[in-house]
């Protein structure tokens, strides 16, 4: 997900996009919500007997097509720079937005604020506001709708335009407005996620600090927009402050905890170089995933293998061994053949081969068919002393089964520990089997291996046969 349309931005424009629209019975000529008290303009009396005449059983009945078919009959007759058309546009507008047809208010209001601005009087400085912050509401709701990342641009810069009159002419400014801003110049910078503009990254981050300070009790998604800022510019010691702010007033909020562990992880494997550091920050990631998961969250067996990982990484193998064994034999960790695998490594961590071999075997009975464990415990095998067979064993096994990673390698190795153990025609076999796949091809150590143990085979024949002859 990113961050532009993370669920955590303020969605500012649901939250008050219809109760700033006017009920469309406030929209006859008595209403007082337009023009200013010294001189407010009139309608004309055509129009004000069209808008009592046909409009108000329409809105009563809330039947807004009927209510605009009226309104489109009426604004051509009407001169376009009149107070007329204003009210007839904005009339129109408010009907789109109650139908929730956003985009088609736009130029309605965008008309409306024309007319105001060419005619301080058609509207009092209250309204003009409105216009202003619904305009920019409007076009940041449709431009993070949109996927086209030109129309995005294009949209943001509209919203962008209208929310900095509203800064520039508003007496007072408020937390929603700062956030409101903040979303919509961080919008504008990661448009292109490829080229983030961090200039806006910037700017937008100070906006949300500004709000944050003015508010009382801040959102969550101030922080969460704060957050956003911060990791784009790669800020992730102040991301991790953030979160930690998050995760003591919402605890039970399992993406908070998500998003703690991954901040110190990205700071521990980063571009830390200073050792002390980095197992400072996998100790911090450890941290959080067992808070999280003391208070009964991120208990999932995928949360569970991650958090073996992070131990895996932070170089704790015996802890990480410990965890995932448990895990594996309790079911809270999925039992799939790559995750033996890892705790049979994990025992070789700590030069606990045999039990890694145990571990194999354990595995094998969940997978009979899978060769490559019987080749892993051939590999072990092969590394210790004393245990030639066992490993040529394990190695024939493999063989047998198949489903191997590297057939090639496996017949490479039956073959090797079949000449040491003097088993000659079967290593023979072996390497006649290796030399039928590809590898062999590229690899000068085969023809070597292969001659060794024909000669061997052959010097045997000559010493059976010597002995043989000197026989009685």
């Amino acid at each position: 997900m990113s961050a532009a349309h993370s669920p955590y931005f303020p969605r500012i424009l649901r939250r008050s996009v219809l109760p700033a629209c006017l009920a469309l019975a406030s929209l006859l000529p008595s209403s007082p919500a337009f023009g200013e008290e010294s001189n407010p303009p009139g309608l004309s009396e055509k129009v004000s007997e069209a808008l009592t005449q046909k409009m108000k059983p329409l809105t009563d009945a809330k039947n807004w097509d009927a209510a605009l078919l009226v309104v489109d009959g009426i604004l051509p007759t009407v001169d376009p720079e009149s107070y007329d058309s204003a009210f007839l546009s904005d009339t129109k507008a408010n009907i789109y937005l109650q139908k929730n047809d956003l985009i088609k208010a736009i130029a309605p209001k965008e008309t409306v604020l024309r007319l105001a601005d060419a005619h301080h009087n058609y509207f009092e400085q209250k309204a003009v506001l409105d216009i202003l912050y619904l305009l920019a509401q409007l076009y940041y709701q449709e431009g993070s709708a949109s996927k086209s990342p030109a129309t995005q641009q294009q949209y943001f810069n509209k919203a962008s335009s209208y929310i900095k009159r509203w800064l520039d002419t508003s007496p007072k400014k408020n937390s929603d407005i700062s956030i409101f801003y903040a979303s919509i110049l961080y919008n504008q910078a990661v448009v292109n996620s490829e080229k983030v503009d961090l200039a806006l990254v910037k700017l937008a981050r100070h906006e949300v600090e500004e709000g944050l300070l003015s508010a009382i009790k801040p959102k969550d998604g101030y922080y969460m927009l704060l957050l956003a800022t911060l990791q784009q510019e790669g800020d992730f010691a102040r991301s991790a402050e953030i979160l930690e702010l998050l995760v003591k007033q919402k605890p039970d909020n399992k993406i908070y905890w998500q998003q703690l562990m991954a901040t110190y992880l990205n700071l521990g494997g980063g571009t830390e170089k200073n050792e002390a550091k980095i197992r400072e920050y996998y100790a911090r990631a450890i941290n959080s995933m067992e808070r999280a998961q003391a208070l009964g969250l991120l208990k999932e067996p995928k949360d569970n293998y991650n958090l073996v990982s992070i131990y895996f990484n932070a170089g704790q193998f015996g802890k990480a061994t410990d965890l995932l064994y448990a895990g594996l034999k309790k079911g809270t960790i999925d039992a799939d053949v790559k995750n033996w695998i890892l705790l049979a490594y994990s025992f070789q961590q700590v030069n606990q081969d045999l039990q890694a071999v145990n571990v194999y075997r354990e595995a094998s009975k969940l997978y009979p068919k899978n060769g490559q464990l019987d080749f892993l415990i051939g590999q072990i095998y092969t590394g210790m002393d004393g245990h030639g067979s066992d490993a040529y064993s394990a190695y024939q096994t493999a063989v047998a089964k198949g489903g191997l990673d590297k057939p090639y390698l496996a017949y490479m190795l039956l073959a090797y520990t079949a000449y040491d153990l003097g088993r000659l025609e079967e290593g023979l076999a072996a390497a006649i089997k290796a030399s039928t796949y590809p590898e062999s091809t590229k690899d000068s150590q085969l023809p070597k291996l292969k001659a060794a143990i024909e000669d061997a085979i052959k010097d045997q024949a000559a010493a059976k046969a010597l002995i043989d002859g000197a026989k009685p």
